[in-house]
C-alpha cells in the first residue's frame, strides 16, 4: 500500500511539472536563427538572449516539446550552445576562445589509470581536443571544459580510451645457419605432389623444420637442433613480457674471424657482430600486429687492410595469432670458418701437438634467421 502511495505522487509530482511548463509548437522553415529565438521566446514569455555570432537558418517542427529541448533541437546544426543566467536564456557560440565560455562551460579533472593525458587527447576527435587541457606537472593529469552534455561524452570517451593494457609473451629465438642446409637437407627429407607457392621455417621443440612449395611439389625437412653445431647455432633465447603499444629491444651479439690482407701477409681479425631487434605489439581482436625491425651488424673482406663493416636491415609487419610461432625474416652474411687439421696421434701431445697441428680458414655463407612466438595475451 505503501509503495503504491509514493507511486502515485511521483506521477501527481511529474503531472504538475508539465503542466507547469508550455509546450512549443512550432514549424520553421528555412527561417533565420534569430527569429526562431524570437518566436519560441513569445510563446513561452521567457526571455531568450542571443550574441552576435548566432546566425544561419532552420527548418524544423517541434511537437509538444519543452523550451529547454526546443533550444537543444534549434542550436544543434549550427554548434550554439544556450545556458540559463538568473532566469534569462542566453544563447552563443561557446568555445574556449570566447570571452563568455566560462558562462556556458562545467569543469571536470580526470586522472588516467593507464596512458599519459597526451595519448588519451591525441585519441580524441578533433573537435573535442581544444575542451581538453593536460595538466602541467602531471603527465596523467588532464581536465575537461566544455558545455555539460559535451563534458559528459568527452568523459565518457577517455574512460573507454583509458582501460587496462592487454599483456602478452614474446618468445624469441635467433638462429644461425649455414646457407647449404636451405640447399641440401639432410635429415628426414619428405615430399608431396601438392603444388603452390609458400616458404617457411620453424622450431618444435629440438627441431628446425623447413616447408619448401612450389611448382615441383612440397618438399619437407627437419634437422636436429644442436648448439654446438657449426651447421646450426641458436644465438640467443629470449622470453619478453611486453605491454600493447610498448616497444621491446633485443641485441643477440657474437665473434666472427674474417681475414684481410696487409702487404704480403694474410691475418686474421676477430670481428664482433650482432643482431638487433625492436619489435612493437599492437592487438587486433584476438590477433596481433607485430612491427618487427631486425639489423645485422658483420664486417666483409674488401681488398682494404681491414674488413668493411656491413649492415643489412628487415623491417615489416605480420599478423599473428596468439600461442603460434613463426619465421619472421632471415639475413645472409659470408664469414671464415675455422678449419684444424693435426697428424694423428702427434697433434693430440699437450704442448708439442701444436707443431704438428694447423688451422686454416673457409668461406661460409651463413643466415640469421629470427623466430617469434606468442605466449598469452589476456587482458589485466
Amino acid at each position: 500500500m505503501r509503495k503504491t502511495y509514493i507511486l502515485l505522487m511521483f506521477l501527481l509530482i511529474a503531472v504538475t511539472l508539465s503542466f507547469g511548463q508550455k509546450l512549443i509548437n512550432e514549424s520553421f522553415f528555412e527561417m533565420d536563427l534569430r527569429q526562431a529565438l524570437n518566436q519560441i521566446a513569445y510563446d513561452t514569455g521567457e526571455t531568450i538572449i542571443a550574441d552576435d555570432l548566432v546566425g544561419g537558418y532552420v527548418t524544423m517542427d517541434l511537437k509538444d516539446v519543452t523550451l529547454e529541448r526546443a533550444l537543444d533541437l534549434l542550436l544543434l546544426a549550427g554548434g550554439f550552445s544556450w545556458t540559463k543566467i538568473d532566469g534569462v536564456y542566453y544563447v552563443s557560440l561557446a568555445t574556449p576562445d570566447s570571452d563568455k565560455f566560462m558562462y556556458f562551460s562545467v569543469t571536470t579533472e580526470y586522472h588516467s589509470k593507464n596512458y599519459k593525458s597526451s595519448d588519451l587527447v591525441s585519441l580524441l576527435p578533433q573537435y573535442m581536443r581544444k575542451y581538453v587541457n593536460i595538466a602541467a606537472g602531471d603527465p596523467y593529469a588532464l581536465t575537461i571544459s566544455a558545455p555539460k552534455e559535451l563534458a559528459n561524452k568527452i568523459l565518457s570517451l577517455i574512460r573507454q580510451i583509458d582501460k587496462p593494457k592487454r599483456e602478452l609473451n614474446v618468445e624469441i629465438t635467433v638462429v644461425e645457419v649455414n646457407e647449404s642446409i636451405f640447399k641440401k637437407w639432410e635429415r628426414e627429407w619428405g615430399y608431396s605432389s601438392t603444388t603452390g607457392t609458400s616458404n617457411s621455417f620453424s622450431i618444435t621443440g629440438d627441431w628446425f623444420k623447413v616447408n619448401v612449395l612450389n611448382y615441383l611439389g612440397n618438399f619437407t625437412g627437419n634437422f636436429k637442433l644442436n648448439h654446438t653445431s657449426e651447421e646450426l647455432k641458436i644465438l640467443s633465447e629470449s622470453t619478453i613480457h611486453m605491454l600493447d603499444g610498448a616497444q621491446s629491444k633485443l641485441f643477440s651479439k657474437t665473434t666472427r674471424i674474417y681475414q684481410y690482407t696487409e702487404g704480403n701477409n694474410t691475418k686474421y681479425q676477430s670481428v664482433e657482430i650482432g643482431v638487433e631487434t625492436d619489435i612493437l605489439p599492437m592487438f587486433m581482436g584476438e590477433k596481433v600486429v607485430l612491427n618487427i625491425s631486425q639489423t645485422l651488424s658483420s664486417a666483409e673482406e674488401s681488398g682494404a687492410s681491414i674488413p668493411s663493416s656491413v649492415k643489412q636491415g628487415i623491417q615489416t609487419s605480420v599478423i599473428m595469432d596468439q600461442n603460434s610461432r613463426i619465421s619472421v625474416a632471415s639475413i645472409g652474411f659470408k664469414t671464415l670458418a675455422s678449419v684444424e687439421s693435426k697428424i694423428p696421434l702427434l697433434g693430440d701431445i699437450p704442448l708439442v701437438g701444436k707443431l704438428f697441428t694447423q688451422l686454416s680458414y673457409k668461406d661460409v655463407q651463413k643466415r640469421i634467421v629470427l623466430f617469434v612466438a606468442l605466449k598469452g595475451g589476456d587482458e589485466q
